[in-house]
């Protein structure tokens, strides 16, 4: 027996006999491998060492670049973000808009998931989930010749939704029951060899110590001995927590988070960027700015890098005007490069979102988007926020970026990652990314997520050298230095192609041919 269970944020797979589950793993995992260079480690990094050697044999100094990281909130104490977190100097932690922005005690950042009673929202439901539950009252139990004209149409297009809502819960309760069945063999086996060996706590030591008598029991005592080997009791954890949230909050239709907020007034959240479970933006925010060579979490791309924290994605789909009121945010702020890695297949406020771009744009702001991670063509499926706006080509002021691995060939582009001609620009390290977690601790992640904050580090790098470079200048440094791959041939979705056929800019980005191309064309 074999389940799985796909969505836009997480992957689990697991074997009946394997005891094998994998949500992040692999050797390169132990380090920050996307510092690496391809011609003196063998790896397909970004070069980020190698880069800041250059900076530092050339006497180039970096002036501090605010990034402001849009995600679902930082833990701003990490040991490893000391000194790299955005201090707003004009405002008093006093209760009152010291500098009058509207947002009350906004030391470090913002989180426009809470309110001022200091209650925060962790999770969401799916912007699917939210759009059935609009029109459900309206077309429930109605047929389509039930209505005319305008109507119709919104008929049919909520029937459409139904239906893929629909198959998205079965699929969810499908592969909950198959992963109940795989833990309840888990537990079934555990217990047995508790019982053998009469022990209640058990170690690998133990189990090999054993002689088994039987089949049964080499059997039982091999899964065991794999399932340690893999850590598949946290997996199994994780997995439990993953189907708690898809369940009882992503499909749900009664669950309401928003009615501890008004979304409509103004400086609406409350200061708690560290509110809730902030793993994800933690994540980010490390490979952007982490602090290198101090021993501590891992080494970030770029040590110029100041994070702006911004909460606004849950544990579920973003809210459309929570994004737009980010990024105003972010520019108001001061933020030079915004970090986005979240996205939606759903985008019924997108005008907001629009709204909030062109302001950036007007503020020469860089926003570094994640392309997601459905293994889908974004030129076919949608993917919001969307950079292009319908045009044929993207903003100039914006980046999409899609995942890779380390080594060259098909699984360069990451299995899970997005693509696109039109939509993607480029590629940058997304498989086993290690980076900082809360509490201090470090974890592997993968996923487009982790891709993106690579290109928001070396854009910083880049900023940081020549602070009077456009965010267009910027975009172009990072796309005409890109390490070329254009005949590489990879798996782009159920498809094999050449990476000049899936990405705009066939390569990887590199920080050392940014950072060399940028000091000899713009100077220090």
């Amino acid at each position: 027996m074999i389940f799985s269970f796909k969505s836009r944020s997480f992957t689990l797979s697991a074997a009946f006999l394997s005891a094998f589950c994998v949500i992040s793993s692999g050797a390169l995992g132990q380090s920050d491998w996307f510092n690496l260079d391809f011609e003196t480690d063998s790896v397909r990094g970004v070069s980020v060492n190698k880069a800041l050697k250059f900076l530092d044999d050339h006497e180039i100094q970096l002036a501090p670049v605010v990034v402001a990281v849009i995600d679902d909130g930082v833990d701003i104490e990490h040991p490893d973000f000391e000194g790299r977190i955005f201090i707003n100097v004009d405002e008093k932690e006093d209760g009152t808009d010291s500098d009058g922005n509207t947002f009350v005690d906004d030391i470090h950042g913002w989180n426009f998931l809470g309110n001022s009673e200091g209650e925060n929202i962790e999770f969401e439901t799916l912007e699917i989930t939210r759009l059935v539950r609009r029109d459900l009252e309206r077309f429930e139990g109605k047929a389509e010749s039930d209505f005319r004209g305008k109507e119709k149409k919104e008929f049919r297009a909520y029937m459409a939704l139904k239906e893929e809502y629909d198959a998205s819960v079965k699929e969810a309760e499908e592969s909950f029951s198959e992963f109940s069945q795989f833990a309840a063999m888990y537990a079934g086996a555990m217990s047995h060899a508790q019982e053998l060996l009469g022990r209640k706590e058990l170690t690998a030591e133990m189990l090999l110590a054993h002689d088994p008598t039987d089949e049964g029991e080499r059997q039982v005592i091999d899964f065991l001995l794999m399932a340690e080997r893999e850590n598949l009791r946290g997996h199994l954890e994780e997995g439990s927590e993953y189907f708690d949230m898809v369940l009882n909050y992503h499909y749900n239709m009664d669950y309401k988070p928003r009615d501890i907020l008004d979304d409509t007034a103004p400086g609406y959240g409350n200061p708690m960027v560290w509110a809730a479970n902030p793993d994800h933006g933690t994540h980010v925010a490390g490979i952007i700015a982490a602090v290198r060579g101090n021993d501590i979490g891992i080494d970030g791309v770029a040590p110029n890098a100041v994070i702006l924290p911004i909460r606004a994605v849950p544990g579920g789909d973003e809210r459309d005007n929570d994004v737009a009121a980010a990024i105003r945010y972010a520019t108001d702020m001061g933020a030079k490069v915004i970090n986005m890695s979240f996205g939606k297949p759903y985008s019924p406020e997108e005008a907001s979102v629009r709204e909030a771009v062109r302001y950036a744009a007007d503020n020469d702001v860089l926003l570094v988007h994640a392309a997601g991670n459905d293994a889908t063509n974004n030129d076919q499926v949608p993917n919001y926020p969307d950079g292009t706006f319908g045009k044929r080509k993207p903003l100039k002021n914006w980046i999409t970026v899609a995942a890779s691995g380390p080594a060259d060939g098909p699984e360069l582009l990451a299995e899970f990652s997005n693509f696109g001609k039109k939509k993607v620009d480029i590629l940058a390290p997304g498989v086993d990314i290690r980076s900082l977690k809360p509490e201090g601790k470090t974890a592997v992640n993968s996923g487009t997520s982790m891709a993106a904050p690579v290109v928001s580090g070396v854009a910083a790098l880049i900023r940081g050298m020549n602070p009077e470079l456009s965010a267009e200048e910027v975009k172009k440094i990072l796309m005409r230095t890109a390490q070329p791959l254009p005949k590489m041939i990879v798996s782009a979705g159920e498809e094999e192609l050449p990476l000049k056929k899936a990405v705009r800019t066939p390569g990887v980005v590199s920080a050392a041919d940014a950072v060399k191309y940028t000091a000899e064309k713009y100077g220090k």
